[in-house]
């Protein structure tokens, strides 16, 4: 590992961290959340979550990397923002809810943004730790984007 990998890293952490750090103090919404539509969407996000903290858990050295567990991450990835643009056709409304309302007025900005991370889900390459690591933060820079346009509390 070189001096670069290491800031790359810490800089991949701190985006993680920014993605996580809403969708965990969602993650405790959901149960009083009451439109089913707006669950769901919470729910899907928090799933991301769940698989992006395992891979970036990997590429950090905060877990042994594991290629059964990086590809099961992945697939969920690729399913769960496959889903993306159906769970947000329609403007459910929920006071919990941490969409903004610029979704459904800038819909094909936002489909756009979805596919990216569809494509960056299915683009990453779990056979090895390096390859992990040069792959992850396309995907984390699309969330990331996605998240700073379409999500309240991450402008």
């Amino acid at each position: 590992m070189t001096p670069a990998d290491g800031v790359r890293g810490a800089g991949l952490f701190l985006m993680l961290l920014l993605l996580t750090t809403g969708v965990f103090a969602q993650s405790g919404q959901i149960s009083w959340v009451t439109d089913p539509g707006v669950r769901n969407r919470m729910s899907a996000m928090n799933t991301n979550n769940a698989a992006l903290t395992v891979l970036g858990d990997m590429m950090g050295g905060r877990a042994v990397f594991n290629r059964d567990r990086a590809r099961d991450a992945r697939r969920t990835l690729i399913a769960t923002t496959r889903r993306i643009p159906a769970l947000f056709r329609k403007a459910h409304a929920d006071t919990l809810s941490n969409a903004r309302p610029d979704i459904w007025s800038n819909w094909s900005d936002f489909k756009g943004r979805a596919k990216s991370a569809q494509k960056a889900a299915r683009g990453l390459d779990i056979y090895s730790l390096p390859r992990l690591r040069k792959t992850l933060p396309r995907l984390v820079h699309a969330c990331l984007a996605c998240h700073r346009a379409y999500r309240k509390d991450m402008r």
